[in-house]
């Protein structure tokens, strides 16, 4: 299809034969389209347009022309304008009327004035409102717009010059996708669309498609081309039947259009058109020199300013606060209305901060333009205050936002500044976060983060500095009395807050130069330097101890909180950082094994801290690995008649270096370290073991086997112990009634929470229950009554007390009828004179053990008794049973401890 007003021959390339012709050739050459087909352009038109077609074919390029032609027609000559479009398969041949009523001249002379004003005009405004003026005064057209498209190709009607002041169209704004991309196309190819009436039907060709393709010919550039229905359609809507369209082209892209609007047809001369197209080119040509102009002045400040920022945000821990110091940098970049920078949890921001909503809508178009760290979008038809937005990233959750009421577009230059910020910012976010990370891991490394104090690698260091550089400081160790038993009861978080406060009390003991550090749990630390000597650690030492006079308030709880200190008062004589460390450790854990004060290191207390741990390790091995540990056993006799009714099961230790290991020496460590239970598990077996076979050769008289039990076995947190005693004499075969389990008075005290359970789950098993030492510790009598005991053993004090004073007599008399009246038979310990046995048995004890009548004996030394027919005690002869024993047995040492 073409414009009715011109005419279209398709030649053949190879013969220049008509292929194809408009319609409408008829009002040209009297000729029906069909007759026109086969024939040249000589044949049709004659030489008077085929000789200046030929001279123009001669050119090179696409086009061909134009070219003056003078077609006779009756009277008066018809004065064409001709312009071909080469093609692969031949040539466009567009011919239209040249009648050009108007003279030239002057616009001609319009035109030269044209160039220098565009040259002159001082912005593009200007310069737009310069040319409109210009293409209204050629074209003689009632409105003339000049139309700039944005980067999304929406198309802008920026200036106007008008006849009229009714229907403006000025800031009318056509959608991008109103547009079509072949009309885009054509503008770029052809530089001038004129559509004198687009009321006018089209003119189809004859035939309709091309015979040598087959399909319709490619009319991009033809000047009859039509206009696309969209804009026939706008125009229509307001009443404009004529419409002219010159194409600015800047930089190789469309940048706009200047538009020719008339209500009335208007059929514009070709040399009325060259003109408007050559105002086009002007104007075009001049739009890049300004552009360029503006460009490299932008690009410039721009550079500078991207510099300035670089700087402050070099010279800036908080780039929120950086962005804000070089706010008028961002507004030669941006020319924002508003701005808002939020990086790390930092807020800076100038003019009103859009909603979130607002912004997640704008970010979420479908048509925003997003790079490498910058999102970019901008919408005439937002909602709220602002109609652009430019979101540069910092970091993941850290940005800038550049906030513009204008729906204009942002340029490339803008999207390149903000690159070049995303950059910097995003380097030097990266700095800051790897600064950061070193400084915190440096803190996590050399401080201690509940009380911020330096830790014990920090404390190392200003240690060996000290002594690299020939100094010779003291220190001092403060460590919290039973801290560990202290946490346990306030809670982890309690138990920091308890620290912390200590720590601050602490920091309030110091003297110049002093250095306080947190090197445990409970434990502190002050570095001395030499030159306050010893007045210095005792001068921290009395501080100290003033300090922790007045209790700790803790989750509104008074805490009360005593300190052993200990002290290295020359670190030199220690050698390594490490070593004067721990020699500090000792005396305060010295110090606090004492009863607490303040110690000073001497090389004794190593020796006797690592006697104790060799100790603790050789009993390790021996209660795990070696088998080193034995049981021994010590008669319990019936004090009326002599007879042997059981023995208490004592643990003895054989190390296979050191030799026999006083138990007053390994039961505490065990008790300490948590050994006894495993410790006492192993002498529970081993007695039931030996009372087992002992009562196959006596059946008719067994006997039983009392064992000490510690109060750590009764804590449910270590040990079932019920069921682990059930266990063993399942394992055993141990009848329940051979078994007395004896727990000392104040072992049940400090588990008087578990211990009324406990025995009663043993009672069950049917074994029998004593307690031991009776009399030492603080149990009420309601308390007594409370236990499935079924009897009570006389502390060996109160025994050896018998002989010293009537009090003494009285006291055990005291006790025995207390059982008596609670129900519990009687056990006397420790009974190692006729006279004691003699007083024991008078008042009413029923039974007892004592080196009277037997040390502690090993398994075979104890058979022998378990075999005898003979009474411990009687008229007929005790000295020789027992000689004969010692005779058979061999029999030495002390009483064991019991396990």
């Amino acid at each position: 299809m073409i414009q009715p007003h011109g005419w279209l021959l398709v030649l053949d390339r190879d013969t220049g034969r008509i292929v194809q012709v408009s319609a409408n050739i008829a009002e040209l050459t009297g000729r029906a389209a069909a007759d026109c087909l086969g024939l040249t352009v000589a044949d049709l038109l004659g030489p008077p347009v085929a000789d200046p077609l030929a001279r123009a074919m001669l050119g090179a390029g696409d086009s061909v022309g134009p070219f003056d032609c003078r077609l006779p027609c009756g009277d008066r000559p018809r004065e064409l304008w001709g312009l071909g479009h080469r093609q692969p398969t031949g040539l466009l041949l567009e011919l239209v009327p040249n009648e050009d009523p108007a003279n030239t001249g002057p616009l001609l002379a319009g035109l030269c004035g044209a160039v220098r004003t565009y040259r002159s005009s001082p912005g593009i405004d200007a310069l737009l409102r310069a040319a409109v003026a210009d293409l209204r005064r050629t074209i003689g057209y009632e409105r003339v717009l000049a139309i700039r498209f944005d980067r999304q190709g929406n198309a802008l009607m920026v200036v106007e010059d008008s006849a009229v002041s009714a229907g403006s169209m000025l800031g009318e704004r056509v959608a991008a996708a109103l547009i079509p991309a072949e009309s885009r196309a054509h503008w770029e190819t052809t530089r001038l669309c004129a559509v004198p009436d687009v009321t006018e039907a089209t003119v189809p060709l004859v035939p309709a498609l091309n015979p040598l393709t087959g399909e319709a010919p490619d009319m991009a550039r033809l000047t009859l081309r039509p206009g696309s229905p969209g804009l026939c359609a706008y125009v229509q809507e307001r009443g404009i039947r004529a419409v002219l369209l010159v194409s600015l082209m800047s930089g190789g892209r469309l940048w706009g259009l200047l538009a020719g609007f008339d209500p009335q047809p208007r059929r514009l001369s070709p040399s009325v058109c060259a003109l408007a197209e050559a105002l086009g080119e002007i104007a075009a040509a001049q739009i890049s020199v300004m552009e360029e102009r503006v460009s490299a002045g932008a690009r410039l400040a721009a550079s500078r300013s991207i510099e300035r920022l670089a700087a402050a945000l070099r010279a800036n821990h908080d780039l929120a606060a950086a962005v804000e110091e070089r706010r008028d940098d961002l507004h030669v970049l941006f020319a924002p209305d508003a701005w808002v920078a939020y990086i790390d949890g930092e807020m800076r921001s100038e003019g009103t901060p859009p909603s979130p909503g607002w912004l997640m809508e704008m970010l979420e178009r479908t048509d925003v333009e997003r790079r490498d760290g910058v999102v970019a979008a901008c919408g005439p038809e937002a909602p709220g205050d602002y109609r652009a937005v430019l979101r540069i990233e910092a970091a993941p959750d850290a940005w800038l936002l550049i906030l513009r009421r204008s729906p204009e577009p942002w340029t490339a230059g803008d999207l390149d500044s903000a690159q070049e910020l995303h950059r910097l910012m995003v380097e030097r976010h990266a700095e800051l976060y790897r600064v950061r990370t070193e400084m915190r891991l440096h803190r996590l490394a050399f401080y201690d983060p509940v009380t911020e104090l330096p830790n014990r690698s920090f404390l190392l260091q200003d240690l060996q500095r000290a002594l690299a550089v020939g100094e010779d400081p003291a220190l001092l160790i403060i460590s919290l009395d039973r801290y560990k038993t202290l946490a346990g009861s306030l809670g982890f978080t309690a138990a920091d807050r308890l620290v912390a406060a200590v720590a601050r009390r602490l920091e309030g003991c110091l003297g110049p130069g002093d250095k306080l550090a947190r090197v445990d749990g409970g434990e502190f630390a002050v570095l001395v330097p030499a030159t306050r000597g010893a007045e210095g650690t005792g001068l921290i030492s009395h501080a100290v101890r003033e300090a922790l006079r007045n209790p700790v308030e803790v989750e509104g709880r008074e805490v009360f909180v005593t300190a052993s200190l200990g002290v290295v008062s020359s670190a030199q004589a220690h050698g390594l950082p490490m070593e004067v460390l721990r020699n500090a450790e000792i005396a305060a854990l010295e110090a606090e094994s004492s009863g607490g004060g303040t110690r000073s290191f001497e090389a004794a207390m190593r020796a006797r801290l690592t006697e104790r741990y060799d100790l603790y390790d050789r009993l390790r091995r021996a209660v795990y690995f070696s088998g080193g540990i034995r049981t021994a056993y010590q008669p319990i006799v019936d004090l009326a008649d002599g007879r042997l009714l059981g023995f208490e099961v004592l643990a003895r230790w054989q190390d296979p270096d050191r030799g026999e290991i006083s138990p007053s020496e390994f039961i505490p460590i065990a008790e300490e370290t948590g050994l006894i239970v495993p410790l006492g598990n192993q002498i529970l077996m081993q007695g039931c073991r030996q009372v087992g076979r002992w009562n196959k050769l006596r059946p008719d008289a067994p006997l039983y086997v009392s064992v000490n039990l510690s109060p750590y076995q009764m804590d449910p947190g270590r040990i079932d112990l019920a069921r682990w005693v059930r266990g063993v004499l399942e394992l055993t075969g141990a009848d329940p009634s051979w078994v007395k389990l004896e727990i000392t008075e104040s072992g049940l005290i400090a588990n008087a929470s578990n211990a009324v359970e406990v025995l009663h789950r043993l009672r069950d098993l049917g074994v029998g229950l004593a307690i031991d030492d009776f009399g030492t510790g603080y149990s009420s009598l309601s308390y007594l009554q409370r236990l499935p005991v079924e009897s009570i053993k006389i502390d060996r004090s109160f025994i050896a007390g018998m002989g010293e004073s009537v009090q003494g007599t009285e006291l055990v008399r005291t006790i025995v009828q207390l059982a008596r009246i609670l129900g519990f038979s009687v056990v006397a310990e420790g009974i190692e004179t006729p006279d004691q046995l003699e007083q024991v048995r008078a008042l009413g004890c029923g039974r007892g053990q004592g080196f009277h009548f037997a040390r502690p004996l090993t398994p075979g030394e104890a058979e022998v008794l378990v075999q005898g027919a003979a009474p411990w005690i009687g008229p007929l002869d005790t000295a020789s049973v027992a000689a004969a024993c010692a005779e058979t047995s061999g029999l030495a040492g002390g009483r064991l401890a019991r396990a």
